[in-house]
Formats: structure tokens, sequence, C-alpha cells
């Protein structure tokens, strides 16, 4: 059964307190430059991941698109030491790959967009400063591995995977092993606080169940 809805969040990773995972996430640095542009209404949702970059990454940030009207700053994206781009499956970006990231010597920016199809395709659109950004897109790779959410297209996956998947291209296997352990642990111990999950298949076990 569901454990008790009163039991207060951690305003960081979204968990309950009791499950928090904050104190075991060490943040790694990276050549890369993570910020994820996330939709006012995906805040909102316990589920989401995105959140959860910073965590990971000593140079990850979230910033909140809340209205439309009054465009984000993001002015500091405009510097030529470095190399920005969206991330976004459009099916003309090019791929972000070895080949790709050898291309040009300069350290990445990586704009993520976070939030639902729709969500995303808006605030690409309606940020100038997004809009005007190259894109680059994912290789394929496996499946998704979040089960907080279901989404019709098998191809999809979550923004934390997202981030993964690209950061080990640009920094290596440990930080992208970092933010899928994270994220294993996040999904594990929501589902085991839903009832969903029996505690023996929670990912670093439960660190405390007296709630």
């Amino acid at each position: 059964m569901n454990r008790a809805r009163a039991v207060p969040r951690c305003p960081r990773c979204a968990l309950h307190t009791p499950i928090c995972l904050c104190d075991t996430v060490q943040p790694l640095p990276t050549r890369t430059r993570v910020v994820v542009v996330m939709h006012f209404k995906e805040a909102q949702k316990q589920s989401n991941t995105g959140r959860l970059a910073p965590l990971c990454l000593a140079d990850a940030q979230v910033r909140l698109r809340a209205d439309r009207e009054q465009p984000l700053d993001l002015r500091d994206l405009a510097d030529s030491t470095r190399r920005a781009v969206l991330l976004y499956p459009d099916p003309d970006a090019p791929v972000l790959d070895a080949h790709w990231a050898a291309a040009d010597p300069r350290p990445v920016t990586l704009v993520v967009p976070d939030g639902n199809w729709r969500q995303t395709v808006r605030t690409c659109k309606r940020e100038p400063a997004l809009a005007d950004l190259p894109r680059v897109r994912l290789p394929l790779g496996a499946p998704s591995s979040y089960r907080l959410r279901r989404h019709p297209d098998p191809a999809r996956i979550s923004t934390l995977e997202a981030i993964a998947r690209a950061v080990g291209v640009l920094d290596g296997p440990a930080p992208q092993a970092l933010l899928e352990r994270t994220l294993a642990v996040f999904v594990e111990r929501t589902l085991w606080s839903r009832g969903t999950l029996p505690e023996a298949d929670v990912t670093g076990g439960i660190p405390r169940k007296d709630w």
C-alpha cells in the first residue's frame, strides 16, 4: 500500500524525507555544463528527473520556465569559449557521438528542455535563446528504465537518462554511471513508497522504514 502522503518531501530530490537520496550522491566535475530548462508544470511533478542533475554533476543547474511572456535570461549561453547546443530529438539534427564531439575541441554547454512532449516543443519554439541554438540528438540506445511514467513511443527516455547518455559521450563513463545509478535509486525508492516494489528490489535498500 502507499506510504503516508503527509510525510514531507525533500525540496531537492522530491522523495519523502525518510528516503531522501541527496546525501548518497557526490556531484562529479565535468567539462560539460548542463542547463535544464524545466517547464513550470513539470516542476510540480514528484516524478520529475531533471531536478536530479545538479545532485550528480557539479556544473549542472535547473532553470524554470514559468511565463512565455517573460523569456528566460539565457544570455550566459552566448560564450565563445564553449559550444552551446540544444539536446532535442530533431531527426535532422546531427547525432551526439564521439565523431561530433571530436569535431570541436571546446567544452559543451548542453541545454536540455524538461517537460512533456508538447511542453518541450513549445518551450523550444517560444524561447528565442533556445530556438536559435544548434541542435543535437542522441543515437539510438537501450529502452528506458524509467518506470514512473509510460510513453507510447518506446524510444522516449526520461530527462536524466538523456543527460546521462549525452554526458557519457562527452565526459566518459563515470558521470554517466552516477546519473544512471541515481535514477535507479530514485525510481525504486519511489515505487517502494507507493507499495509497488519490495524492499529487496531497491538499489541500496531503504534507509528508513519507520514511517
